[in-house]
């Protein structure tokens, strides 16, 4: 049962589901952000079968309509009821205190939110993202997922690896002097006809900028998730997550005598993984770097990012990276601390 709210001393209605509950009570609740929604406002009275003016929409809105406050679905503990099959009940042993079975999770759906937009605008301008496929072309798009019923729109990328022939030594002339591994790995000895077959990689390469909004944080998350199965309704998805360890200088306090290493893929112990704000334990294959490697920001080669940008700020795409592509300056091979190109004092007249 629930009441209407006070407007005039109750300004936020904040209230907890029992899972919320339980994660506080062992420590584990961390909430990291909030989102408004205003799917109980209706703006437009025509849809009410009413005709009013811009002000009396305003006082309507704000002044003359009740709301409710925070519903919670809840479950008692006590009353919980543990089931080993169908056939068989289990109510809850002696020596087990009810308040720390774990219970179930709530879940709500929320598709709407209301977007961060600048303050002084465009106001006619809604916070957007732009996605540049920089390699590997966009093949479709879609601002709803049909197939799993969610508001997130869909990209898809098809990423092409060919195998290709080349004689030897134009190949190795070509790659003498590459950076990337996989150039000197990815390809076979040389045959009798003197060639080699090797993998020409066609690598994602995304640009993603938030526009028309205010950056509230330093960055957004990024989940990665596996397809297990596909069914003509839904899929089962599995999230799989980036090497998570634990650091050694926390708030300015060493918390880990030594530094710690980063775990490695091939041991067949389970490793922990974690998003940021929890950790999992979870076997290798539960590791993005099991499947790909990925490259964010500064980690991503310089000459290949900056030679694709500019190819797109030609067609006005406005591609802005975070580092320097004038690749026309060349470091110098050796640094002088006293100057660039100086001349001893001998060899003056």
């Amino acid at each position: 049962m629930s009441r209407f709210l006070n407007k005039k001393e109750e300004v936020i209605d904040l209230k907890l589901t029992s899972y919320g509950k339980y994660l506080l009570s062992i420590g584990s609740f961390k909430p990291v952000y909030y989102a408004f929604y205003d799917d109980n406002v209706l703006y437009d009275s025509q849809y009410a079968e009413r005709t009013e003016t811009q002000n009396e929409a305003r006082k309507r809105i704000k002044e003359d309509t009740q709301y409710l406050e925070g519903l919670v679905l809840f479950e008692d503990l006590e009353k919980k009821v543990m089931r080993k099959d169908e056939s068989e009940l289990n109510y809850f042993q002696i020596d087990i205190i009810p308040t720390k079975e774990v219970p179930r999770k709530d879940i709500f759906r929320f598709d709407q939110a209301l977007g961060d937009a600048f303050l002084q605008g465009e106001t006619q301008q809604a916070p957007a993202w732009k996605v540049v496929a920089l390699q590997a072309a966009i093949s479709s798009s879609t601002f709803f997922d049909v197939r799993n019923n969610t508001r997130v729109p869909q990209i898809n990328i098809s990423a092409s690896y060919v195998l290709k022939t080349m004689p030897f030594s134009d190949y190795q002339s070509a790659n003498f002097n590459s950076t990337d591994p996989r150039k000197h790995t990815l390809v076979t000895p040389e045959f009798a006809d003197r060639k080699v077959i090797y993998l020409e990689t066609q690598d994602p390469l995304i640009y993603v900028e938030e526009a028309n909004t205010e950056l509230l944080v330093e960055n957004y998350d990024v989940e990665v998730f596996e397809i297990l199965d596909t069914t003509e309704t839904v899929d089962t998805l599995r999230r799989i997550y980036f090497d998570q360890t634990t650091p050694q200088i926390v708030d300015g306090f060493m918390v880990s005598p030594n530094a710690p290493q980063q775990p490695n893929e091939s041991d067949n112990n389970p490793i922990e993984y974690g998003d940021g704000f929890s950790t999992v334990e979870f076997i290798p294959t539960g590791s993005v770097a099991y499947y790909w490697d990925f490259l964010k920001d500064t980690q991503i080669d310089r000459k290949v990012a900056c030679k694709a940008a500019s190819r797109f700020n030609k067609e006005s795409y406005y591609v802005d990276l975070d580092f320097d592509c004038d690749l026309t300056k060349e470091e110098d091979l050796f640094f002088d601390i006293y100057g660039q190109a100086t001349e001893p004092e001998i060899c003056q007249d």
